[in-house]
């Protein structure tokens, strides 16, 4: 390597020596070959090697400055995972435990809804139960209602009977006429209807057997068309309380009975009333109108005996009035 600058140096001075040989000394146009120090071998001015080693010198502290950023980049990145990743760890716990809780409260709930639901279905079945029995208990009340007027009566009678030593017994409201009650009413029913309700009172409709009755009933129903207890719904004319019509007492219109089927009402006329002027007319039985119910003495006394032969439904009616309202039993209330 010296000896190759060796050469070179040596050639420079030659090229130098041919030039002024050519007259080119340091007159006009010369200007001398500045000498470079680096190919003299010489060693570099001391300011700029300063200047390159500072030159390196700031290099090496950028490097070593993005070096020490880099790092503390990492490590505020790490520490923020790190963080990051704990607090995650603190959400998922948090998570389960409140994911815990929640099924914890539901099941809770469902035990609860589930004995809600069967306190539910059991107050149902209470209500339901309670709802029977007071439509039977209504049904009971609305039966001793039904009853309570015809109940009042007998007793209203049985006290009649009693004050009066058996010379009368017709319940309140109701008309006395040769040995029969008799009870004309102020609304209207189907003839039918109509004689149910007499049977409910233990009496009928009314049976008319004579004139005088004949003529005691027309002026009290005048002028209103009223039932009476004459039907021929099974085909022949009978009374109510089997009493013979062929031979009994008859009082039709004209041309009555008819079996007149122009009323448009479907089915005959197979029921009676009395009309305003006393006549009979045979009529719809589902027409609605007044009726007049008829108790006899002897057999309401009867019937009322019977109902009450059981000792408990005496009441406070002793033995001797017994024995006495009820004198077609001798004997029946000593076998009680």
């Amino acid at each position: 390597m010296a000896r190759d600058f060796q050469d070179i140096q040596q050639l420079d001075s030659e090229e130098n020596d041919h030039q002024l040989g050519r007259g080119e000394g340091p007159g006009a146009g010369y200007r001398p070959k500045r000498e470079d120090p680096i190919w003299k071998g010489t060693p570099l001015p001391q300011p700029l090697v300063l200047q390159r080693l500072c030159s390196k010198l700031r290099l090496s502290l950028l490097v070593l400055g993005f070096n020490v950023l880099m790092l503390v980049a990492v490590c505020v990145v790490g520490s923020q995972r790190t963080q990051l990743q704990m607090e995650l760890q603190t959400l998922k716990e948090t998570f389960s435990n409140f994911s815990s809780s929640l099924l914890m409260e539901m099941l809770t709930l469902s035990t609860r809804g589930g004995s809600a639901g069967d306190k539910v279905t059991s107050l149902e079945a209470k209500m339901e139960k309670q709802q029977q029995d007071l439509k039977a208990d209504h049904a009971t009340l609305r039966l001793h209602l039904k009853h309570f007027p015809r109940d009042v009566r007998t007793l209203t009678c049985r006290l009649v009977f009693l004050q009066s030593n058996g010379t009368e017994c017709c319940p309140v409201n109701w008309v006395d006429y040769e040995g029969s009650c008799y009870w004309f009413s102020r609304s209207g029913k189907a003839w039918a209807e109509a004689e149910k309700y007499c049977q409910l009172e233990n009496a009928h409709l009314v049976v008319i057997n004579s004139r005088e009755e004949q003529k005691f009933i027309a002026q009290r129903t005048n002028p209103f068309q009223t039932w009476i207890g004459l039907t021929d719904s099974d085909g022949s004319w009978k009374w109510v309380d089997g009493t013979d019509y062929g031979n009994g007492y008859k009082n039709w219109g004209a041309l009555q009975p008819d079996d007149w089927q122009g009323h448009e009402l479907g089915g005959s006329e197979d029921c009676v009333e009395i009309q305003g002027d006393g006549r009979w007319n045979d009529d719809f039985c589902q027409q609605v109108k007044r009726w007049i119910e008829e108790l006899g003495h002897p057999r309401f006394i009867d019937s009322w005996c019977f109902r009450h032969k059981d000792q408990q439904d005496l009441g406070h009616l002793g033995g001797s009035d017994f024995a006495h309202l009820c004198p077609s039993a001798p004997g029946f209330f000593s076998q009680l």
